[in-house]
């Protein structure tokens, strides 16, 4: 009995901090949403009435930058996928001398402020910073590491290597073997590394903005040029129209993958 109840009790705390946080993060968006609709934000709250002016301007201002950071985030998930993949394959099942290294090295752009990384590749490559290649480099260097760390592991799980086994001893070929057991068992990790790769290049500021040019501009710099320039209410508009890219991207690369990311019981 008291076992039952202790159960009770941690399910209702961990509700309670459950709620805490979601109204937690809720709350800066209701606030950015009521700036960013009211006409004279220093006069309290929706003050002369509810506008949509701020929107309407801001997604004006940023829309070709939406757009093209959109691109470059599908660019840098495709990147991810054709180095990363087989880079975690061979970390997760080959043993070869360096391979701890190797796999330590592909977290150091984690430990290094994306400050510090702008600078030394707008330092070492200069010439690439003109047609857009640089900044695509800096985006992959920053989003590699969490794609690798996800996928990693789970390649290297005893229980799958087992399956496997028994599938090729049963005739099943590398190709089968790949796409009827390794993908849906490591979905869950392919899902959360997508979700992590396109939601944090959408969202990366440090190296982008060392590394844009005027004609490779991505939405967190515009944002950051709109912060310092325009009027509170403008800002607010903005963050809003980025928001609406951002949340929606994770909801829905959840949803398509038909699973709940951290769920461990996918079959």
């Amino acid at each position: 009995m008291k076992n039952g109840q202790t159960r009770d009790g941690i399910r209702v705390t961990g509700r309670i901090f459950a709620w805490f946080s979601a109204l937690t993060c809720l709350l800066p968006v209701l606030i950015v949403f009521s700036v960013a609709t009211t006409k004279v934000w220093q006069q309290g709250p929706w003050s002369g009435g509810f506008t949509l002016k701020w929107l309407i301007d801001g997604w004006k201002t940023i829309s070709p930058y939406a757009f093209y950071s959109i691109r470059l985030a599908f660019l840098i998930l495709l990147l991810n996928y054709i180095i990363g993949l087989p880079t975690s394959w061979v970390i997760a099942r080959h043993r070869f001398p360096g391979r701890t290294f190797l796999y330590s090295m592909t977290n150091v752009p984690i430990a290094i402020p994306g400050i510090a990384m702008g600078l030394a590749l707008i330092i070492t490559y200069p010439m690439l910073r003109k047609n857009g290649t640089l900044l695509v480099v800096g985006h992959l260097l920053y989003t590699l590491p969490y794609f690798i760390s996800n996928i990693t592991p789970q390649l290297a799980d005893a229980s799958l290597r087992d399956i496997e086994t028994v599938a090729q001893t049963l005739g099943a070929n590398f190709i089968k073997r790949f796409v009827f057991i390794i993908i849906p068992k490591i979905k869950t990790s392919i899902l959360a590394a997508t979700i992590l790769v396109v939601t944090l290049s959408l969202g990366e500021f440090n190296v982008a903005f060392f590394l844009f040019n005027p004609k490779t501009k991505p939405l967190p710099v515009e944002l950051y040029s709109s912060y310092i320039t325009g009027r509170i209410e403008f800002a607010a508009a903005i963050t809003l129209c980025f928001l609406c890219f951002v949340i929606p991207a994770g909801i829905l690369l959840e949803r398509l993958g038909g699973i709940k990311v951290g769920n461990k019981n996918v079959g």
